[in-house]
């Protein structure tokens, strides 16, 4: 199955061969891609509402995958045996707070998998600051593009991430290295969504005294700096 850019982004982080557990599975085309394209052995597609669920086993049906992604009612990795040997996790298409309830929930069972790919809709900041203070490490992260809208993946695993300034977990340690091809691109549409927010806020009553327009102006400044400094690498 061909996916769009986003889940193919996400399936890039999932090693060959692995055993993954899809949370949040939708219509189950992230499994039915891993298991005809990338020899994933086993899938499990977790789907909270029963409603959801049923969606996940007709796809898997018409497909005829049955005997290799076993669809799975439940909330989120709470639906995960340790007898399932599942390697991989993947968290993608929901926004930010869900995930970060979904790993609480978890607790030390998250130590048993080898890596998880995520790709949160919004709060990535926040995500990110959980999975640093949690002792996950971002082994890799990647841009994609799909319909206009950037979207950021990550792939966590276990081990210290070293974090030297906040912008870090804001942009994310990876991409401040300024490999990924759309690094630029997606800096420069950050910047000028703060420049829209500045000048919104400035025509306001208290203008540049509000502590708002104080704190985007802020980011901005970094954000504007971070680019600037990958530029001259490139």
């Amino acid at each position: 199955m061909k996916l769009k850019p986003r889940l193919a982004g996400v399936a890039s982080f999932i090693p060959s061969g692995s055993v993954v557990a899809d949370i949040g599975t939708d219509h189950a085309y992230l499994p039915v891609h891993l298991v005809t394209e990338k020899a994933c052995p086993r899938v499990i597609a977790v789907e909270k509402s029963v409603k959801n669920a049923k969606k996940a086993k007709e796809t898997v049906t018409l497909f005829n995958l049955g005997y290799k992604v076993d669809v799975r009612t439940g909330d989120g990795l709470l639906a995960l045996k340790e007898q399932d040997g599942v390697e991989v996790v993947v968290l993608a298409g929901m926004g930010g707070l869900s995930i970060c309830r979904i790993l609480t929930a978890a607790g030390e069972d998250l130590r048993r998998y080898r890596r998880i790919v995520l790709q949160p809709m919004g709060n990535l900041p926040l995500v990110r600051r959980w999975l640093f203070a949690h002792g996950f490490s971002f082994s890799c992260e990647k841009l994609v593009l799909e319909k206009g809208h950037f979207y950021e993946i990550i792939a966590a695993e276990k081990g210290n991430e070293i974090i030297s300034e906040p912008i870090y977990l804001e942009l994310g340690p990876d991409l401040l290295r300024g490999k990924d091809p759309l690094v630029i691109p997606w800096l420069e549409e950050k910047i000028k969504h703060y420049e829209e927010i500045l000048q919104g806020l400035g025509m306001a009553r208290c203008g540049k005294e509000d502590i708002r327009w104080k704190y985007y102006y802020h980011r901005h400044q970094t954000v504007k700096g971070v680019l600037e400094n990958i530029s001259r690498r490139k």
